[in-house]
């Protein structure tokens, strides 16, 4: 009964295939199904809350939606959709021609006599996969804008804005124009209004995207480090293959979300550069790490040149460039390598991705870095927001992208950094001390995310003391010193990561403390960063984290060193 429903469980996750292996590796191991079975059906149950909130999302939309796939055949559609056109019940169906909806829709427009030409216009838009956008009046007066934008991979989307108000608006201003000096104040008080509701809307959606980033990154988290705690502990390298699979799914869906927050933090406004002076391997040895084990996985060589360099800019973002290109190095190569370095420009470096891949055709080196861009006969899936993201991010950092490729002889990505002089004492990180031996205290209000982290550090050979709470940690550390702390940003009863830094500090002096995130506002990055703190954004990839503790360590002796 159990095994039955933990399958289904499984399933609905991670496939029926990838389910009942994990199932067979757990009977072999120790039989007990029953702990398992109560760790998926927690996580199933947050994943389909996940996806009823984006389903609810969607159907609440103030704007029509529909897709047709590559046939020209309807796929999906939502409420807003079927009550802008009245389309009846047995009509909109999956797998409907969108010629019928079409011309049913057309045959009930003000606008007759054009019905099959109006129909043809649009279908041949579809089946080129041309962008499109038109007006049209419908039978009630109202004015609804469509807007047509093909898919990677075939089909097309449409959305359909009701702007009569605009179009009104529009009217008014042109009849009032004889006598506009004295419609000045009311128009500037229309004005105002419009603004003080416009920023009302963008905070809110704002406050939305952070809700709902949180609650969706959280278990993303949670099932990573778990996936990576349960690779180290498989014995059979078949076992341990079939982790690597479902930690690449995990890894995907992640990257998927991150991509759709990032996508629209850059178009509220919402991502502010916070550039500090640091030495740029910060950033690039945890990439390193993490995209070596990636570009081993896929057989591929990795390199990566280190530098003493130090440059302005703000890391997290920075991070987020580099990771894109890096995540498309490994993506697209089939043989050959990935090589991670570093050339000095006058008073800028560049940093530089090079791949062995197929290359980019001259006339396509441009193109990528527009939304929705892929390439052909890419593994895994994606939306092609990634180059796009690294350039808006690259324009608030002032720090220029370029390109260089040639088709069957692999591709060159960098990014220009403003280079500053180091400081006159540099922590030297020679000797790291590494993680196996030390004693960690962990902080998380998130239960799972906690005991997924204890069980990575464990699997590193750590001691691990856990507390969800400040009190918790500060009976934790009387009772045993800590060697590194690890907090959550954001605690119960309004606490935070780096207030309770702050306080155990007084009572038990310095310690290398990294704070963790799912939270990527600009507040708690600027609260981080304040506080003198590293921050890592959830969900945490092991092999950064892993670089990121190996680096606060080996400064942290080489303080003591010095004094």
């Amino acid at each position: 009964m159990i095994e039955a429903r933990l399958e289904r469980e499984l399933s609905a996750v991670l496939g029926s295939a990838s389910a009942r292996l994990l199932l067979d590796a757990a009977r072999r191991e120790s039989g007990d199904l029953d702990t398992v079975a109560a760790i998926v059906g927690e996580v199933s149950q947050d994943l389909r809350f996940n996806q009823q909130v984006l389903e609810a999302a969607l159907q609440n939309m103030s704007q029509g939606i529909s897709v047709i796939d590559r046939e020209q055949r309807l796929v999906a559609w939502n409420r807003r959709y079927a009550q802008m056109f009245g389309f009846p019940s047995d009509l909109l169906q999956v797998g409907r021609p969108i010629a019928d909806l079409t011309r049913w829709a057309l045959q009930r427009m003000p606008q007759r006599g054009q019905d099959e030409r109006a129909l043809d216009r649009r279908l041949a838009f579809m089946r080129a996969g041309t962008p499109h956008l038109t007006e049209r009046v419908f039978p009630d007066g109202s004015i609804v804008e469509i807007r047509g934008n093909p898919m990677p991979g075939g089909g097309f989307v449409a959305t359909y804005t009701d702007v009569t108000a605009s179009r009104q608006a529009e009217r008014e201003l042109k009849q009032a124009n004889e006598t506009l000096e004295q419609r000045v104040a009311e128009r500037t008080a229309l004005l105002e209004t419009a603004k003080r509701e416009a920023e009302h809307a963008n905070d809110a959606k704002s406050r939305f995207l952070t809700a709902i980033g949180h609650d969706l990154l959280q278990p993303l988290h949670a099932a990573q480090l778990f996936t990576d705690a349960l690779s180290q502990q498989l014995p059979e390298q078949r076992q341990r293959d079939t982790a690597l699979q479902v930690r690449g799914a995990l890894d995907s869906t992640t990257d998927l979300l991150t991509g759709l927050l990032d996508m629209s933090r850059l178009e509220a406004g919402g991502l502010v550069p916070e550039p500090r002076d640091l030495p740029l391997m910060e950033v690039l040895e945890p990439l390193a790490s993490e995209f070596r084990v990636l570009a081993r996985e896929r057989g591929l060589s990795f390199a990566m040149v280190p530098t003493r360099a130090w440059v302005h800019t703000d890391p997290q973002l920075l991070r987020r460039i580099l990771q894109n290109f890096l995540a498309n190095a490994v993506r697209y190569t089939a043989r050959g390598g990935v090589l991670l370095g570093v050339r000095r420009r006058g008073d800028r470096v560049r940093v530089e991705v090079w791949d062995t891949g197929p290359g980019i055709v001259e006339a396509e080196q441009q193109r990528i870095f527009e939304e929705f861009r892929r390439g052909d006969d890419v593994p895994g899936q994606g939306l092609g927001l990634g180059l796009s993201i690294a350039d808006r991010i690259a324009a608030l950092l002032d720090a220029p992208l370029s390109l260089r490729s040639r088709v069957g002889h692999g591709a060159v990505f960098a990014v220009d950094l403003v280079r500053v002089t180091p400081p006159a004492a540099m922590p030297s990180l020679a000797g790291k001390p590494g993680l196996a031996g030390r004693h960690v205290l962990a902080v998380d209000n998130d239960p799972d995310a906690l005991e997924a982290l204890r069980q990575v550090l464990v699997g590193w050979g750590c001691s691990v003391a856990i507390a969800a709470d400040g009190a918790s940690a500060g009976a934790a550390l009387r009772e045993r010193d800590a060697d590194l702390w690890l907090f959550d940003y954001h605690l119960d009863a309004g606490d935070t990561g780096v207030a309770l830094a702050g306080r155990l500090r007084t009572t038990h002096g310095q310690r290398p403390c990294l704070i963790l995130s799912a939270d990527q506002t600009d507040a708690v990055r600027r609260a981080v960063r304040d506080a003198d703190l590293p921050l890592l954004a959830k969900p945490v990839r092991p092999l950064a984290l892993k670089s990121v503790l190996d680096r606060l360590l080996a400064a942290r002796m080489s303080d003591v060193g010095a004094t």
